[in-house]
């Protein structure tokens, strides 16, 4: 199934991405399966281990034969992303041999591994806030795997049964503050947390759907032009090697998210830009690019990232 999160009133429901569109299946389940108490979230799903393939396909079969599903289908849904809450999001950087080429750095034998924060995630077709002062910002287009099971020091070929699905990420990532940064030896962190800079999306596509992520085709289009195309074959270390790796260092809970890093090319994005992330068999997110809605205190708009700014 294709599972998303969407703005119900005040409320979160999860959703299902079908034929006739998509489908309210935290509505849909309360009619047909009663007793499935944890339909709320999509993390809570995944967290109770609830077969949702399944009833999800038993639902949609119900309303469709009793003709209540038209009733369910949400025209124009507020996309959130489809894990509203992970506990954590971690990603890689250079996991391809093209993309260590063009940034000229070195290969390491080991995945390298930073943070994304929770907190700047937005939905598909939500807005990427720039930063008031003058900076080269890119996109990185990303298959993520959604963590389906609690797991530590798992190997590799355990790993596929510690996957829940696999979504679309974009990494968002202020160059010209990542290599200030590298500098001071921390060159992912900051520029690649600027609140917004982390769109997932649309949906989960769950491991029943698409049982590996090995050879998806990729790409991206900037205003509907495609910018730069790639696959998930290029990857130097496989989402299973990355799964285990990750669950030795820190315990992976369930709707951990991971994001496996981009392939090679332009990336530049811009204000006005609207940008495309499409991936083979999981499919679009799309996000516009504006400028800074509020002012940064600390910083004058226009001028470079620095000094920073200190209380007189």
């Amino acid at each position: 199934m294709k599972l998303l999160s969407f703005e119900y009133g005040s409320d979160i429901h999860v959703g299902a991405s079908i034929a006739e569109g998509v489908l309210d299946l935290t509505r849909a389940l309360a009619i047909t399966h009663p007793n499935v108490r944890d339909a709320h979230s999509l993390l809570a799903i995944i967290e109770a281990g609830i077969d949702i393939d399944s009833f999800g396909a038993e639902s949609i079969a119900e309303l469709r034969k009793s003709g209540r599903l038209t009733s369910l289908l949400i025209a124009d849904p507020k996309y959130l992303p489809p894990i509203t809450r992970p506990r954590k999001i971690l990603a890689l950087a250079l996991n391809t041999r093209e993309h260590i080429g063009e940034t000229g750095q070195d290969f390491f034998e080991e995945p390298i591994v930073f943070a994304k924060y929770p907190s700047n995630m937005v939905g598909h077709d939500r807005d990427i806030e720039l930063p008031p002062f003058p900076q080269r910002i890119n996109e990185e287009n990303e298959v993520c795997l959604v963590v389906g099971k609690d797991c530590r020091h798992i190997l590799p070929s355990e790993a596929p049964n510690y996957i829940f699905g696999w979504t679309i990420s974009n990494d968002v990532s202020a160059r010209d503050r990542q290599r200030e940064r590298s500098k001071m030896g921390q060159p992912y962190s900051y520029a690649k947390n600027f609140a917004t800079f982390c769109p997932v999306g649309p949906w989960v596509v769950t491991r029943k759907e698409l049982p590996n992520a090995a050879n998806l085709k990729m790409s991206v289009r900037v205003n509907g032009k495609t910018t730069r195309e790639g696959s998930t074959s290029s990857m130097i270390f496989d989402p299973y090697q990355i799964l285990a790796y990750c669950s030795d260092y820190t315990p992976m809970e369930a709707g951990d998210i991971i994001s496996l890093g981009t392939f090679a090319g332009e990336k530049l994005i811009q204000e006005g830009d609207v940008v495309e992330l499409d991936v083979e068999h999981i499919g679009v997110l799309r996000n516009r690019v504006v400028a800074a809605k509020a002012p940064w205190r600390n910083f004058t708009p226009g001028a470079p990232t620095g000094p920073f700014v200190k209380e007189r």
